[in-house]
Parts: structure tokens; C-alpha cells; sequence
């Protein structure tokens, strides 16, 4: 009787690869899905009139990670978004009847002033914006709020103070 020796490779069937996938795949898919869930929800949201010339309404739209400002003329429509790291500031200047917000970044080109724009509706953008760079600065995750929630919170992180002490409710 011949006796045959040597050494036997097995493959493994990769269960144990596919196992730990397994478990890995939930947490990526769960953050996929929040980050998902996020890019849909809009903090807030406002049209103006650019020009009393052209009747094309603009918009601007606050998202918890991007601001978008959409502008329409007659056969086009531009829409700039900016990531929120990449904003430093915003600023609202109030003229007899409207409000102006400007919007300063890094890195990026600097959007045009947003004209034409209520002036609660201007202060209340400003808030807003002004939350979510303090939140990005701090790594606040914002993602178990719900909206509602967020915008309340916002809109206090977002308050600004004169230099007299007054705050800046208007009504807001």
C-alpha cells in the first residue's frame, strides 16, 4: 500500500470575511443613510426678486452642510452651492424697504449680494447660517435632531448681539 503525503490547502469559503462585512456594512450603510437623510432637509428657505427690472425669482436655501443660491433668467438657471466650511460670515444690510444679506467664504468665489430680500427674511437667513458655521467650527453633529428642533436651536445659536447688549429678535 503506497502511502501519499503532503500538504493540504483549503480554501476558506470567506464566511468569516463575509461575517465581519456583515457587521461592518450596517454601520457604513447607517451613516449613509443619516448623511443621506440630512442633504434632504431644508433649515430654510426664501425667494426674492434680484432685479425689480427682470420679475425672475431667486432663491436661497439653507441645508444643514450646504447653502444654494439658485438664480433664473429667461433661458437659464445658475445654481451656486456652498459647502458651510467653506463660509466665514454672513452680513445683512438694511436699506428703506429691503435687506441685503452678503455671504463671505474661504476658498471659494464670494457669492453676489443677495438684494432684495425681506429684512426679517434677511436676519433670519443670517441666523441661520451664522448657527451652522459655529456648529461646523465646534463639530457639532446635528444629525439626531429633528427640524423642528434644529431650527430652534439655530436660530438661538444664530442671535447676535449689539454692542449695546440688546439681542436681535425683531420679531424673529
Amino acid at each position: 500500500m503506497s502511502s501519499k503525503t503532503g500538504t493540504i490547502y483549503i480554501h476558506s469559503d470567506q464566511n468569516e470575511e463575509d461575517e465581519a462585512s456583515d457587521i461592518l456594512l450596517p454601520k457604513k450603510t447607517e451613516k449613509l443613510d443619516e448623511l443621506a437623510k440630512r442633504a434632504g432637509m431644508i433649515i430654510y428657505e426664501v425667494s426674492y426678486l434680484r432685479s425689480f427690472l427682470f420679475p425672475y425669482r431667486d432663491t436661497l436655501t439653507i441645508c444643514p452642510n450646504r447653502i444654494t443660491i439658485t438664480r433664473k433668467s429667461l433661458f437659464s438657471t445658475e445654481e451656486y452651492p456652498m459647502a458651510i466650511e467653506s463660509v466665514t460670515n454672513a452680513k445683512v444690510y438694511h436699506h428703506l424697504f429691503w435687506g441685503s444679506l452678503e455671504i463671505e467664504t474661504f476658498g471659494i468665489p464670494k457669492p453676489e449680494s443677495l438684494d432684495h430680500l425681506k429684512i426679517k427674511d434677511a436676519r433670519l437667513a443670517r441666523r441661520y447660517i451664522l448657527a451652522l458655521v459655529e456648529c461646523k467650527k465646534n463639530n457639532i453633529d446635528l444629525s439626531g435632531l429633528d427640524i423642528e428642533r434644529l431650527r430652534e436651536k439655530l436660530k438661538e445659536i444664530g442671535m447676535v448681539r449689539f454692542e449695546t447688549g440688546e439681542k436681535d429678535y425683531h420679531n424673529i
